[in-house]
């Protein structure tokens, strides 16, 4: 077993608030700079910049493919996948329900599908920052019909996490972890998240690059894949993982 230091939640330009220094060359080149050996791209709504994410990366960082889910209440999931094709097919459902994007406002950003090297492929047209048609539990019943992990986004904030918008955590929603922002981790949130019984993960929520690496989760694993995450959540044949 070795560690390796990872942040499971970081923003491309795809999103419509991440900066537009977002792009995968920048990303794999400050994630490299930060000691960081895993990623995960989890757009809003979205994950169609993550197979250009681990080509960026050219085998020096292990990208995973993921998404941010907005659930119908306003919950934010974020799924994690074996492979972008799966990462892809699971935004293709989540894309369906929301609505096409009429004008932008001046925080948005242009929503831009990109290659590697950054440079715009297209546009996304519909509306990545609203809320989806799925409720949580289906939200995360699709993650897991695609292979996926479900992991509750930032579960320490006011806003936007399970215990802000539903003020419990549901009875049998079946996570595979939980995440705490690195100001709750600060806060010691995940000790107080600790007997909910859940894997907890810190990562960054990146949406500029100055941001990549602030949350990081240690895993004791074998080798840099989604294969070896997913047993460290789960605590199996010996691999761990803790919040640093």
């Amino acid at each position: 077993m070795r560690e390796i230091m990872a942040d499971l939640h970081i923003h491309t330009v795809l999103s419509p608030c991440a900066a537009e220094q977002m792009t995968p060359k920048a990303i794999v080149c400050e994630a490299l700079d930060r000691g960081l050996a895993m990623i995960a791209v989890c757009d809003h709504n979205a994950a169609a910049n993550a197979a250009a994410t681990q080509r960026a990366a050219k085998g020096m960082l292990a990208v995973l493919a993921g998404i941010e889910i907005t659930t119908s209440e306003e919950v934010h999931l974020v799924g994690l996948f074996p492979s972008a094709a799966h990462a892809c097919r699971v935004a293709d459902q989540v894309r369906s329900s929301l609505p096409d994007l009429v004008e932008r406002t001046k925080w948005m950003g242009e929503q831009r599908i990109v290659d590697a090297a950054g440079r715009t492929r297209a546009r996304d047209p519909k509306m990545l920052a609203s809320a989806s048609s799925l409720p949580l539990t289906d939200a995360v019943a699709l993650v897991h019909a695609h292979a996926g992990l479900a992991i509750a986004a930032h579960l320490d904030r006011p806003s936007f996490s399970v215990l802000s918008q539903l003020g419990m955590m549901p009875e049998g929603l079946e996570l595979d972890a939980v995440e705490v922002s690195p100001a709750g981790l600060r806060r010691g949130k995940h000790v107080e998240f600790a007997p909910m019984g859940w894997a907890i993960v810190c990562s960054s929520d990146a949406h500029s690059l100055d941001e990549v690496g602030d949350g990081r989760t240690v895993f004791e694993v074998q080798d840099a894949s989604f294969e070896e995450v997913r047993k460290a959540l789960r605590s199996e044949d010996g691999r761990r993982c803790r919040v640093a």
